[in-house]
Parts: C-alpha cells; structure tokens; sequence
C-alpha cells in the first residue's frame, strides 16, 4: 500500500504525532551566512541543542553568501527551515546512527533579491550573534565593493554594510554589538574578517565611533 509523501512541516510533524524536541516560535537571535551542509549540521546542530538542553531559545535567519544557491533556499523555507540530521559515527566504542529534526532556523534569504530585508534585520533588537562560513575564499577584501552595492559581491563587504545599519540603529549602545563566529577554514579567519571590515570602513568614509 502507497503512502503519500509529505513536505517536512510543522503541521505534518504534528499529524504523524512526532514526540522529539521541536520549537516553533522564539526570536531570531542568530544571523547565518552559509546555507550548506556544515553549517546546518554543525552550528545549527548545536544550537538547536542549546535550544532543547539549556533555554538558549534562539532561532536562526540564514542568509545565502552567493548568488544562485536558490535551490537550497527554496527547500529551507518550504520545511518551514526544518530538516532532519542523521549523525553517523562511533560513540563510547559503539557504533550509532542518530537521527534529529533540527527546528532552530526561521527562514533563509537570498540578498540577491531580498536585500532590503536582510539589512531590516539588523534593526532586530534581539539579533545577537551572527555565525558565517563563505568557503576558504569568502573573507577576501575586495576594492571593488562600494556601500551602496545591494548587496556588494564580498562577504566582509555585505558584513560591514549589515553592521553599519546596525550601528545607525542602536549607536554603541551597550549589549547590541555582534557576538561573531567565523568557521571559515583559513587561519585566524576572526582577525582576517576584522581586517576587512575596517579597511572597508577605512574606505567608505564610515564614522569613527563606528569604526571603535
């Protein structure tokens, strides 16, 4: 007997009665640019366990780095950002083979045509973090990228953007900076991305108090 497919959401979750750890509402506190698999099996991974294990209570608003990963995009916000992890591997010197319905992503953006709307995140009073991983050649500086590009082609340019409509919206106010995390695999890819984003500052003619 044929059973038909369902589209994973969480309206379908509730009709097979699913029982595992699910949390449909909370704030975006998180801000992704990334939307590949080890991102969404490592940083989101964890956060979703944050979620279940200690009341982190932050969901995740990807934004695609590159222009043309429609695709993933597309099937992120049709699950309504739920996608099931399978962690395979050894644990304790046993084998195991786990599978986990990963519910800390809201939505994915494409600032290729929903540029406005990311940079209205910036203006979310409970966006705290922000997670990237471009690939080894993502935090690259780029003289080409100018402020008013929407968006600019590299992602220490489009960064420095999001954080000056930050810094227009909050000033130096005390607890809405970014808490940054680069997974970029390049050594002292934190200090690399700094350096981008001020020498773009440097070149944009942004505020000095922007700039500290």
């Amino acid at each position: 007997m044929s059973r038909e497919l369902k589209t994973l959401s969480y309206e379908a979750l509730k009709e097979l009665k699913y029982e595992g750890y699910l949390l449909k509402e909370t704030p975006e506190r998180v801000l992704q640019f990334g939307e590949g698999n080890f991102l969404r099996a490592f940083a989101d991974y964890f956060i979703d366990i944050l979620n279940e294990k200690t009341g982190f209570n932050s969901k995740v608003v990807v934004v695609q780095p590159i222009e043309g990963g429609d695709a993933i995009r597309n099937y992120i916000n049709e699950q309504e950002g739920l996608y099931t992890l399978i962690l395979r591997g050894n644990e304790n010197g046993r084998k195991v083979s786990k599978r986990r319905i990963i519910s800390c992503v809201s939505r994915c953006l494409n600032p290729y045509s929903q540029y406005e709307k990311v940079l209205e995140c910036a203006k979310n009073p409970d966006l705290r973090y922000i997670v990237c991983n471009t690939t080894e050649a993502g935090i690259r500086y780029d003289e080409s990228c100018r402020f008013e590009d929407a968006p600019a082609e590299s992602y220490p340019a489009k960064l420095t953007r999001f954080m000056y409509e930050r810094y227009k919206a909050y000033g130096n106010q005390q607890g809405k900076g970014f808490i940054i995390l680069a997974c970029e695999l390049i050594d002292d890819n934190g200090k690399e991305l700094e350096k981008c984003v001020l020498k773009y500052a440097e070149e944009w003619k942004l505020e000095e108090e922007f700039k500290q």
